[in-house]
């Protein structure tokens, strides 16, 4: 993929990770980890069987696979993603699934070149954060959703992180990741402010609502791997260096029995 097309990408550039191999495997991982929750919160927004749903910014895939068995025969799940790497993940996690009614191709939040009033639901997970022009974005989506289509966002506030003990250290670290990310166009702090953004591009029926999700949930080792290490590569050379007494604290944390963390998970919907 060009260099063009990578910074359209905002914040989040596969392929230019230290350690892609890894990276792959968290976002795998991250698909599959809370696939109970999600699917909950798929049924609450509004996801049915028959539908034609988008996944925007789909990455391995797994999430539109899981999308498409919900759907079924009778629904049609289209996934898009801006990284070529991640869309040929992505056809091979759809073979080893097991599931036809599932697409994947190259596409740009800021230039979707898709049918209007096409699709009954579009779900964007964990891409907001990462946007320059979220605005930009919700407009471009809206015109893509069938009229009553349903726009649903899952994304991220730190404001609503949190990790104990070694929580000085913690509060530090994401900080620093936070300040990065923002260098780069993204936003850590999206999920609150997305009720308004969506208000702002004339959706109605908005509704935000917070799941949390624990280190009960996830483990310890899973909770901080997901959610908080990757976190080191939105920050440069300098950056990294400088976060690193704060990494070593909560890698140390977390070996005490008594360690917990928790972070809120922002799920927005609305309708066109």
């Amino acid at each position: 993929m060009n260099t063009q097309n990578l910074s359209d990408a905002g914040s989040y550039k596969f392929g230019r990770f230290e350690k892609n191999a890894e990276e792959l495997e968290r976002l795998k991982l991250q698909a599959t980890i809370a696939l109970k929750h999600e699917q909950k919160i798929w049924e609450q927004t509004g996801l049915k069987p028959g539908m034609n749903v988008l996944d925007l910014a789909c990455g391995p895939g797994f999430t539109a696979c899981e999308l498409a068995k919900i759907v079924g025969d009778d629904g049609q799940v289209t996934g898009i993603d801006i990284n070529e790497e991640l869309i040929a993940t992505a056809h091979q996690a759809k073979e080893s699934e097991g599931v036809k009614n599932v697409s994947f191709t190259l596409g740009n939040l800021y230039e979707l070149d898709l049918p209007e009033n096409s699709f009954d639901f579009v779900y964007a997970r964990f891409v907001f954060q990462h946007l320059e022009k979220p605005e930009l974005a919700l407009s471009n989506i809206r015109k893509i959703l069938k009229p009553g289509g349903i726009l649903c966002i899952l994304d991220i506030d730190d404001n609503w992180t949190s990790f104990s003990p070694g929580s000085d250290a913690f509060i530090k670290f994401i900080r620093k990741a936070g300040a990065g990310q923002k260098q780069k166009g993204g936003n850590r702090l999206i999920g609150s402010q997305l009720y308004g953004l969506l208000n702002e591009t004339s959706y109605q029926n908005i509704s935000t609502q917070i799941h949390p999700i624990t280190t009960e949930d996830l483990g310890i080792r899973y909770f901080l791997g997901v959610a908080v290490l990757f976190r080191v590569e939105m920050l440069n050379k300098v950056q990294k260096l400088l976060a690193l007494p704060q990494l070593r604290t909560i890698k140390k944390a977390a070996e005490d029995p008594k360690a917990w963390g928790a972070l809120g998970i922002f799920v927005t919907s609305g309708r066109k």
